[in-house]
């Protein structure tokens, strides 16, 4: 994990995990040059929580507990994002089943890569701008003008 872009965002990072954060893991970070922040996990984290409804865009994860499938989609579901997501399971089908059902515009299967330069990367909601990569991206960056031309 590298450093932030500026001290601004570090303290932005910081306001996410105050005094009474539930904070389950906290890493470190490195001295020196940088704006570094230690990576940090938050668990158990409401879904209402300010953590979980914010882009934090810094090495904080927030975990938050769900009964069955079904809740587990609705509180995926539940936010203006939709960029990217991943699902873990060795139930193939259980995968699949969840991948359909999350509003994201990329879903890894037991895996957290998600860009590939061959394929469209972006989100549904409020996340991302079109898509870019792959050849959709062409459309991102086009627009299509139909021009019928009578030649008699």
């Amino acid at each position: 994990m590298g450093p932030l872009i500026s001290a601004g965002q570090r303290d932005s990072v910081a306001s996410y995990v105050g005094d009474d954060a539930p904070v389950a893991i906290r890493g470190f970070a490195p001295d020196g040059p940088g704006y570094w922040f230690p990576p940090i996990v938050l668990c158990p984290v409401e879904n209402s929580d300010r953590a979980a409804r914010e882009e934090i865009f810094g090495p904080v994860a927030c975990v938050i507990p769900f009964n069955d499938e079904a809740e587990a989609v609705a509180l995926a579901n539940d936010t203006i994002y939709g960029l990217s997501g991943s699902v873990w399971t060795r139930d193939g089908a259980k995968a699949l089943r969840v991948a359909r059902a999350l509003e994201t515009g990329v879903i890894s299967i037991n895996s957290n890569t998600s860009v590939r330069v061959s394929t469209p990367f972006g989100g549904f909601k409020q996340s991302g701008v079109g898509r870019e990569l792959g050849p959709h991206a062409l459309e991102h960056y086009s627009e299509v003008k139909s021009i019928y031309y009578a030649t008699q």
